[in-house]
């Protein structure tokens, strides 16, 4: 039976190739280097498993320095790991890094956020202002985090970009974050968002008893050649879900959503209205 990658393998795989790259090394001169098969390194950097030994020879004829390359061998432990937490405050760690690894090989992704726009859809002014709220970020971590989240919306206006639903609760657009004026701008950029081909926003009404409660900010992410993966968000991590049957549960919540979802139609609808409600109350 073929083995099936995980997150933290498809993230060594992209690591491992992005290593090479850097070195502007053919796949085969690496291979050639280690007395491996071209086939071998080639199933490495599309996600398949990779020894620490292995690793550990593959960076060494890419050159990578030894402080990234003993951050990269963490990737290859433990052997299996089907919860993966990537935590926010260890400096060695880039969680949105991780995410966005993720992101740029998924062909789908559908974000819940009860509380919060979703983080794909924010402006600039809407990044720094939820993340200055959280009072946990010096001056200068604020500004990276800003722009890396503002970065990683670039994936949107990629030339094959991923199928995106968004299902966003009401009482995030009822937050006014910040002033009237930032809320009127922030609600101007989901109405345009609707525009996008590969783009649905729709709206969670506070009337729905069960989503009312449910304060998980989750994205089901779904590849072309591997199992789908859960990305959860928690104040002090980012946690990546690959057990088959958590997996499912969450499939379970989206068919929920779509059942209580505004329709496109609706709630783009209500996407103006509120707007038009921001833009009054800043006048």
């Amino acid at each position: 039976m073929t083995e099936k990658s995980t997150v933290r393998t498809r993230e060594m795989a992209f690591e491992l190739k992005s290593q090479r790259e850097q070195k502007e090394m053919p796949l085969r001169e690496v291979a050639r280097r280690a007395d491996w098969s071209a086939s071998k390194v080639s199933a490495w950097e599309n996600g398949r498993r990779i020894s620490p030994v292995d690793a550990a020879i593959y960076l060494a004829h890419c050159g990578t320095k030894a402080a990234e390359r003993t951050r990269l061998l963490e990737l290859t432990k433990p052997p299996s790991d089907l919860y993966w937490v990537r935590p926010y405050f260890d400096k060695h760690v880039d969680p949105m890094k991780s995410l966005i690894i993720q992101e740029k090989l998924a062909s789908s992704l559908t974000y819940y956020s009860p509380a919060a726009i979703p983080g794909m859809l924010q402006t600039e002014d809407y990044v720094q202002t939820c993340f200055e709220l959280t009072g946990r970020y010096t001056t200068d971590r604020l500004g990276v985090l800003t722009r890396a989240r503002v970065d990683r919306q670039q994936l949107l206006q990629r030339h094959d970009p991923p199928r995106c639903t968004f299902f966003v609760h009401e009482r995030a657009l009822r937050s006014c974050v910040g002033s009237p004026e930032l809320m009127h701008e922030q609600l101007q950029n989901l109405v345009l968002t609707t525009n996008l081909p590969h783009c649905v926003i729709r709206v969670v009404p506070e009337s729905d008893p069960a989503f009312r409660v449910l304060s998980t900010t989750f994205t089901v992410m779904e590849f072309p050649e591997h199992p789908p993966v859960v990305y959860e968000e928690t104040y002090t991590a980012g946690l990546f879900v690959d057990d088959r049957i958590a997996v499912e549960a969450f499939y379970l919540l989206l068919t929920r959503l779509e059942q209580v979802a505004l329709s496109e139609n609706q709630s783009r609808k209500w996407l103006v209205r509120f707007a038009e409600e921001y833009e009054r109350m800043g006048d």
